[in-house]
């Protein structure tokens, strides 16, 4: 089983509803444990992680490690947010499931990360003022 890196870049403002307090942003783990990203330019977060590949029933490639959350056939990261005593927030699904063999290969090749890009500007919530979480549309694509 080979290993993949990914670098999602978020550039967004959070929930409208949420503490802001540091430590509380980040890449979940299936522990429920926030990975916390690094600054990137204009305000954007960085986040650097890897995840294994394998051939999946069907011949698709099939995303296995601590961050790759859901079914094989629709594996997905969380991005969350959550308050200073823990509870969450929000979070985001960023679906991996786009990801093709050649875009495997090319980073490979490469040696270099599958990136993708969240623009996230316009955060919403509910009439009652609970944050709208969700699927964010994503596309993984080697540089």
């Amino acid at each position: 089983m080979d290993s993949l890196s990914f670098r999602l870049i978020y550039d967004g403002n959070g929930p409208l509803n949420w503490s802001r307090k540091p430590g509380t942003f980040g890449m979940q783990d299936k522990a429920g444990k926030l990975e916390l990203g690094v600054s990137g330019p204009n305000g954007t977060v960085i986040f650097d992680l890897t995840l294994q590949v394998k051939s999946g029933k069907s011949d698709a490639p099939v995303l296995l490690g601590a961050f790759a959350h859901g079914p094989p056939s629709g594996r997905f990261l969380y991005l969350a947010w959550a308050e200073a005593q823990g509870t969450l927030a929000q979070r985001i699904k960023l679906p991996l499931s786009g990801i093709t063999w050649d875009d495997i290969r090319v980073a490979f090749e490469r040696q270099e990360p599958l990136i993708g890009i969240l623009v996230d500007h316009q955060p919403r919530v509910t009439s009652t003022g609970a944050n709208i979480g969700g699927s964010r549309p994503i596309s993984w694509k080697p540089l």
